[in-house]
């Protein structure tokens, strides 16, 4: 169980909470995915395997979009933080 809590205890405070799952569920990773099912979905529909509504592929980029500004706000800060405890 320790072990379990070591890994996704991000902030290294002993608990698991919401910053540590923020930290897990918004990271790069949920970029790439979005990424990779815009990029597939989008060959897939030009070959003729399927049909996607396009309403479908900006609801995918828009859900990127708002992980990468989450991400990117919380990587500002953090720096800001370490800066000012410089």
């Amino acid at each position: 169980m320790k072990k379990i809590i070591g890994l996704l205890d991000v902030n290294n405070d002993g608990e698991i909470n919401a910053l540590d799952m923020s930290h897990m569920i918004l990271r790069h990773e949920w970029l790439l995915v979005a990424a990779l099912f815009i990029a597939i979905g989008a060959v897939g529909k030009v070959i003729g395997w399927w049909y996607i509504d396009s309403d479908l592929f900006w609801a995918a980029a828009g859900v990127a979009a708002i992980f990468e500004y989450i991400d990117d706000t919380r990587r500002i800060r953090k720096a800001i933080r370490k800066e000012e405890e410089e």
